[in-house]
């Protein structure tokens, strides 16, 4: 990886831990690194990162700026609200209604600047506006649905072809895939259309995806 990049990187993630007072080690814990791994970055004698790393570090960084920014929007609806809305007919009240003091709220409302989130969130419940991280769960999702119909629609087009194939063809499928990992597909796919069942299959099963790790003990 280019070193110049790379030292960009770690000099935004030292400025977000810096920022959001986190030590490099509850950093390395919210990255999924070892510390170890994370801590030799930052050495005079700098280690190389895996590609797998990289993207990690870069994946962090974007969603943390993508919240920030949605924070920064959440903050701007509240304002416009405000402006408009007849509930409270004084930030003292409302102030008392999310539990805070109404000076440091005053404040807040005259500068325009974004008080802490937990603030805002409470605000944001009162008035009926979903805090970012319920958003951003919401994108992720859609993105993985989308991607999951798009698997769902080539895996129905291959399937297709045994079905209507030979006897032969489909003892190959059958000699060559593990039943158990169908099996375990088939069932979560099943479970995730009902939350009390899928709670209850995922307190009981113990399966778990395992022809490639099956393939790699093999080779």
């Amino acid at each position: 990886m280019n070193k110049d990049l790379w030292a960009q990187l770690l000099a935004k993630m030292d400025d977000y831990s810096k920022k959001n007072q986190l030590t490099r080690r509850e950093l390395a814990q919210q990255l999924g690194i070892p510390y170890n791994t994370y801590r030799k970055w930052f050495q005079k004698t700098k280690h190389e990162p895996s590609k797998g790393y990289v993207n990690k570090v870069e994946h962090f960084l974007l969603s943390r700026k993508e919240t920030e920014s949605t924070w920064k929007e959440l903050w701007a609806r509240i304002l416009s609200w405000w402006e408009t809305q007849h509930q409270y007919k004084t930030i003292g009240k409302l102030a008392e209604k999310i539990g805070w003091d109404t000076q440091p709220l005053s404040h807040y409302f005259l500068t325009k600047d974004m008080p802490p989130r937990l603030v805002v969130e409470k605000m944001a419940n009162i008035i009926g506006l979903e805090a970012p991280d319920n958003i951003l769960i919401d994108r992720e999702a859609q993105k993985r649905i989308e991607k999951i119909k798009y698997l769902l629609i080539i895996l129905e087009e291959e399937l297709s072809w045994f079905r209507d194939g030979s006897v032969k063809a489909r003892d190959e499928l059958r000699s060559r895939l593990n039943l158990d990992d169908v099996g375990y597909i088939s069932s979560l796919l099943t479970m995730l259309g009902d939350e009390g069942r899928f709670k209850r299959w995922l307190a009981l099963t113990t399966n778990r995806l395992d022809f490639f790790a099956k393939k790699g003990r093999q080779e």
